[in-house]
């Protein structure tokens, strides 16, 4: 598939996705599932949808492809832990932290993803799927250690689950709606463009030079020549094809007859220059290619969009009618010595 095709499909499925038709975007998606990105992309929409079987196997799938693309270890450990898969979910974490590399986060906006993942998100995530293991020892030093390096104002509920000890919070994501998306100017680029135009007639001063076709044809249906030479029998108008040239016979041209010259015995000498063998000493042009990469940029960022956040979990109904059903402690009644003054 070439790749004006697949950048048209590829903003067809967007296009999908941000009017809620997920099938439609899933059946556009997988016609080039190819690549890292769109395998990633395909694994957000299921989880979207709340298929996150599905969403596992595709983020596996782009892993597969590469092997550092660290958000998608992480997004995978998301759906294994809203699968209550935690130790799986560890693992995914843990690679994703370790494809950090040291870094504080990583900005996937140079890719076409508008997200960027920090390593306090990773480790408080790993913490709370160790706390609903229980070990909360453990999660709640790996939930110390992203309160160490935490960067947003976002990042404020990792004091707040510490002070919780995790109980009821949820893991942070990538938000939805945000997905790899090829820049603007690819996209337009990918569409077919008339840079000639076409011809458009303004004004004629005769009828029969009302025309936008060919010239060197339209004069010669008219009887002129390229010269400028009026014919007298010009092509019918109308017709659509040329007249044959005349054919005329060619001049006769007269040879002399070839003289051959007797044989004789070839010389065995030649004449050759005096510096003939004399060596050209010095080098021709010569050009070279410097081939230099571009110097990396700065993955590390202060701000970022809008998050994913981990909020503590809404009571359910059955937690505020074990609240209610719970024993309150009888009133206490006046003692003997209250009523005997209250007769008085």
């Amino acid at each position: 598939m070439s790749l004006k095709a697949e950048l048209e499909i590829w903003a067809s499925a967007l296009a999908a996705y941000d009017t809620e038709k997920f099938e439609e975007a899933l059946q556009l998606f997988s016609r080039i599932a190819d690549s890292s990105k769109i395998y990633t992309n395909i694994g957000l929409i299921y989880a979207t949808i709340g298929d996150h079987e599905a969403a596992v196997e595709q983020f596996m799938a782009a892993t597969q492809l590469d092997q550092y693309l660290a958000v998608a270890y992480f997004q995978c450990g998301v759906s294994n832990f809203l699968l209550n898969r935690y130790d799986i979910a560890i693992k995914d974490f843990e690679e994703a932290l370790s494809y950090l590399r040291g870094n504080e986060a990583i900005n996937y906006e140079q890719l076409g993803l508008k997200f960027s993942l920090y390593s306090a998100e990773v480790l408080f995530n790993r913490g709370l799927c160790l706390i609903y293991m229980g070990r909360i020892e453990g999660g709640l030093a790996d939930m110390e250690e992203a309160r160490k390096v935490k960067l947003t104002d976002e990042h404020g509920v990792i004091d707040e689950a510490i002070q919780d000890k995790g109980q009821g919070y949820t893991v942070f994501s990538i938000p939805v709606g945000i997905l790899y998306r090829p820049s603007e100017n690819k996209i337009k680029n990918a569409k077919q463009k008339d840079y000639m135009g076409k011809a458009k007639l303004v004004a004629a001063a005769d009828a029969d030079e009302a025309y936008t076709t060919f010239t060197g044809v339209t004069r010669l249906k008219q009887g002129i020549t390229p010269q400028g030479v009026f014919v007298d029998d010009p092509q019918p108008r109308g017709t659509s094809e040329l007249g044959r040239s005349v054919t005329i016979p060619a001049p006769r041209v007269t040879v002399d007859p070839i003289v051959i010259p007797p044989l004789q015995r070839s010389k065995t000498t030649i004449n050759v220059p005096d510096n003939a063998r004399e060596r050209i000493r010095g080098s021709g042009p010569s050009s070279t290619i410097e081939t230099s990469r571009p110097p990396a940029g700065d993955f590390l960022i202060r701000d970022g969009p809008v998050r994913g956040l981990s909020l503590r979990r809404q009571k359910s109904t059955t937690d505020i009618r074990r609240e209610e059903n719970t024993e309150k402690p009888a009133p206490k009644l006046p003692s003997m010595h209250s009523y005997l003054f209250l007769l008085q």
